[in-house]
């Protein structure tokens, strides 16, 4: 099993049976990498190693990679404004736990609705892959990343009690603090707003999150396989490309 220990929530993608380990990889920022973990990832020798953090974010706390490794970078931003809209809600409802829930089941909705450009690319990199390893996070590696988790899990036709019970260890792997360092709003007069209750939210997943993404993806577009070929533009050949490749 490829581990890193100098970065947090860095797991294989793989769950069950169905999949092959040590092919994806999912986790928080690289910005925390050790020399000895930057020559494992060398070693690991990727394919790409993709980014969902928007530009903010990454000039907050920039990977931490070899030469060699950021020759196999790709940003891949996806923002929401998560943070911001729950400062807003805030001005309108109060410092209440349930409004910033909300806002996180919202924000799993714009994933999926505003973001289609980055899952075509990211499947499009799966696919061109030929079988080498392929890392992806984000600042956490629990929503973002979890809903990119989630599209290749899913379309291998993993069970969704398994995929759940993969998404939530975030909630075990992630300190508050981890989860939230560099979330901040688009406005520097609205960060003083930022509460406790707020980055407690922010710093945890719940399974009605993932729920709303994948309510959105049903009522929208009919079925997960139905928005990556008609929304995202691939065909059965690719979905069976992807099975083949990361399936046992």
């Amino acid at each position: 099993m490829f581990l890193i220990n100098s970065v947090v929530n860095f797991r294989d993608v793989a769950i069950g049976s169905k999949m092959k380990r040590n092919l994806l990889f999912r986790c928080a920022k690289l910005s925390t990498l050790n020399q000895d973990d930057i020559s494992s990832l060398e070693t690991l020798n990727p394919y790409a190693v993709i980014d969902f953090r928007d530009p903010k974010e990454i000039n907050k706390a920039p990977d931490n990679l070899s030469e060699t490794l950021l020759n196999k970078y790709i940003s891949l931003p996806i923002s929401a404004s998560t943070l911001g809209r729950m400062v807003a809600q805030k001005k309108i409802e109060g410092d209440n736990v349930k409004t910033y829930e909300k806002v996180m089941e919202e924000s799993y909705k714009l994933y999926i609705n505003n973001h289609k450009h980055v899952w075509k690319e990211f499947i499009r990199i799966l696919l061109n892959s030929n079988n080498a390893p392929v890392i992806f996070h984000c600042s956490a590696g629990k929503d973002r990343t979890g809903i990119a988790s989630f599209i290749i899990q899913r379309v291998l036709n993993n069970s969704m009690e398994l995929i759940y019970e993969n998404y939530l260890l975030s909630n075990k792997l992630l300190t508050t603090n981890a989860a939230t360092a560099e979330q901040t709003t688009a406005c520097s007069n609205d960060d003083i707003l930022v509460t406790k209750k707020m980055l407690n939210t922010l710093g945890k997943v719940k399974k009605t999150y993932l729920l709303s993404a994948i309510n959105e993806i049903e009522n929208k577009y009919q079925s997960l396989e139905n928005y990556i070929i008609k929304e995202l533009n691939f065909d059965k050949n690719d979905i069976d490309k992807l099975k083949k490749q990361y399936s046992n």
